[in-house]
């Protein structure tokens, strides 16, 4: 049985209740709200009009057809022209308005999310599959809107026109009024039984779509791999299984969201049946005329699809319920980091990087310590190596000096202040995190180098390119500097995306340097390339410099060793200890 499936990072969500999730999603209708009566009064606007043409219509058939008076026809028919005309234009002004507030909702909910998932650390969003996480941004919130501002409005309107066009058929005739009630209690019951059947599957439904979408996101991004593996037929093979599971569910969902309509209108059809029939006897005694007749007919068509609307909404509430819960676990997540309400700015930072006894965990595994009793201090300009085996918490030292992560126990200081004391932009403004991988963008390569400093002008680019040895690899691309890489630098190798990640570096020009085994995954030549600009680079910079390789760490003014967590690490002032090279796990 294969190993690999979707189900893992793409989990159940946790139940909301439908009045919670609205509650929740209110807020990002706010700004909109005044013009949510608005567009609900143009379409019952729309639908008055549909009123007073189905009554010119009555009129017509009483006073021109029946005793042939056929010079009245044309202001009747004149008039029921300019009605309807008048009723269009309300009712796509109205249509209008509500997708202009639907769309501006989408927009913030979406903003607001992604600026909340940017608050967390990168291992938060890194446990999850990037693809399920698109979905939620997507097709989740599209479905929200669905509810919270469209569904407001239509269920608005829906609500108002029945309620104009139950006035009219019960002053045109209260008995057939009567009559045609009869299955009120029906479509009740239906919508309660439909609804829960459908929120149920829904919820599946929405699942398994972030699923599937995850796995095509990671077999499309991991081609390569798959190709030389020659495993294409088992990648093949589980889009197909995942996507066989989201049919099911689909068509479970189908099954009975199908059945919803068809139940509908039959149940239209037993009370249209029974107007007819108490109709025809009002006929028969003389206390309804042909036309009122004809024209009640008219009204308990347009009656019921407004009352359909709103039984509509079951299935729209049952589909919006399951991505509210999606959507909300995402909202509800929040960061171990914590930025104090008396927190100040840095200032002028020189560059004295300290620990004190740190002691440091992931959430939810506080009793496993990446990191223990780990004290080290250097001055400004020093380097310090810091090196060992896989595990031992090397990178989990990086995230603490960015603030991706707060120690347990201890403190992690920049000149002299506890970073806890600090606002986290003042304390990322002053240190630069060099990762193992090149992050780049599908951007330029001006634009990927300047991503720290959109304002630098062309000739601070250049330099920083210069001084990073990218410079001549980039004026001989076929735009230069405006030359598109795609998406992590696919045209690039990689040493050329490292040395676009160390100008991007020096363009910053931060006082505190952290290069995460920034050699890495290149051949000797490529490295040798980069460590001339990382030299130049480390010049004068506060720099920890994570690595596993021996000749590297001898440019550090310092090395510290570290351990696995339950033994302490060892800190020496010049030398490499022997032994302690390894790829970095933490």
């Amino acid at each position: 049985m294969d190993g690999l499936s979707a189900e893992g990072p793409v989990t159940a969500s946790p139940t909301v209740p439908l009045r919670e999730a609205f509650r929740r999603f209110w807020p990002w209708v706010r700004p909109d709200a005044r013009w949510l009566p608005v567009s609900a009064g143009l379409l019952v606007a729309g639908a008055f009009g549909e009123v007073a043409s189905v009554w010119l219509f009555k009129d017509l058939i009483d006073d021109v057809l029946v005793p042939r008076h056929l010079a009245a026809f044309w202001p009747l028919a004149t008039a029921m022209v300019g009605v309807t005309a008048v009723a269009a234009l309300f009712t796509f002004t109205g249509g209008y308005t509500a997708t202009r507030i639907a769309e501006r909702y989408i927009l913030r909910l979406r903003t607001a999310t992604v600026a909340h998932l940017h608050t967390l650390p990168p291992d938060t969003l890194e446990s999850r599959w990037r693809g399920d996480l698109v979905a939620r941004l997507t097709s989740d919130i599209s479905t929200i809107e669905q509810l919270v501002a469209s569904g407001l409005i239509e269920g608005g309107a829906a609500l108002l026109s029945l309620v104009l066009f139950s006035a009219a058929a019960v002053y045109l005739s209260w008995p057939l009024t009567l009559a045609a009630l009869v299955v009120a209690p029906l479509f009740w019951f239906s919508t309660r039984f439909f609804g829960r059947r459908i929120l149920r599957r829904e919820r599946q439904v929405q699942r398994r779509a972030g699923g599937v979408t995850a796995l095509l996101e990671e077999t499309l991004r991991n081609s390569v791999i798959t190709r030389t593996c020659g495993q294409e037929v088992r990648e093949v093979e589980r889009v197909r299984r995942e996507g066989e599971a989201l049919l099911d569910s689909e068509l479970a969902a189908a099954r009975v969201a199908g059945l919803y309509p068809p139940w509908l209108n039959l149940l239209q059809m037993i009370a249209g049946l029974t107007v007819v029939g108490v109709g025809a006897v009002e006929l028969d005694r003389g206390m309804l005329s042909l036309g009122g007749l004809l024209a009640f007919a008219a009204f308990m068509a347009q009656l019921f699809e407004p009352a359909q609307q709103l039984s509509g909404l079951a299935p729209v509430a049952g589909a919006a319920g399951a991505s509210a819960e999606r959507v909300l676990e995402l909202l509800d997540m929040r960061s171990p980091v914590h930025e104090s309400p008396t927190a100040h700015d840095a200032g002028t930072v020189h560059g004295r990087v300290s620990f004190d006894g740190v002691r440091a965990s992931y959430p939810g595994s506080p009793d496993r310590p990446v990191l223990t009793d780990v004290t080290f201090d250097i001055r400004p300009g020093e380097v310090l190596a810091v090196m060992g085996p896989s595990g031992s918490g090397k990178s989990t030292l990086a995230k603490l000096l960015v603030r991706f992560l707060d120690p347990d126990i201890g403190t992690v200081r920049l000149d002299g202040h506890d970073l806890r004391e600090l606002t986290l932009t003042s304390v990322r403004q002053a240190v630069t995190l060099l990762p193992q991988q090149a992050p780049l963008f599908h951007a330029t390569i001006r634009d990927n180098i300047a991503y720290g400093r959109p304002e630098a002008s062309q000739a601070e680019i250049e330099r920083a390119a210069r001084n990073a040895g990218a410079h001549d690899f980039v004026m001989a691309l076929p735009h230069g500097y405006h030359t598109r890489i795609g998406t992590d630098g696919f045209q690039l190798s990689g040493g050329q995306s490292q040395r676009i990640a160390i100008a991007r570096a020096f363009l910053r020009g931060t006082p505190v340097l952290v290069l995460d085994e920034p050699t890495a995954g290149l051949d000797p030549q490529a490295a040798e390339h980069v460590i001339i600009p990382l030299r130049h680079l480390m010049a004068g910079r506060t720099t920890v410099l994570i690595t596993h390789d021996e000749a590297f760490a001898r440019m550090a003014d310092h090395v510290l060793t570290l351990k696995p967590a339950n033994t302490a690490p060892c800190l020496d002032g010049d030398t490499v200890p022997p032994g302690t090279s390894g790829a970095d796990g933490a």
